[in-house]
């Protein structure tokens, strides 16, 4: 596997998991309505994760696919 393919799967990883997070913080709030200062911060936090490992993930997919259509002959 090389490196870049070994960031990759990181970030698919911890995609995986940030999704994880977000789904179990959706089914926390389906069984039992939190609210306050800390959920919201949590919220806010879960949220933000989530979106800067989706961009990440999707920028070394894009550069990954750009430099393989780029070395075909």
């Amino acid at each position: 596997m090389t490196t870049e393919a070994y960031r990759v799967a990181r970030a698919a990883a911890w995609l995986k998991a940030a999704f994880a997070v977000a789904v179990g913080m959706n089914l926390v709030e389906s069984l039992w309505d939190p609210s306050g200062l800390v959920w919201t911060a949590v919220r806010l936090a879960a949220a933000a994760l989530f979106t800067v490992v989706l961009v990440a993930y999707l920028a070394l997919r894009l550069l990954r696919w750009r430099r393989t259509r780029s070395e075909r002959p």
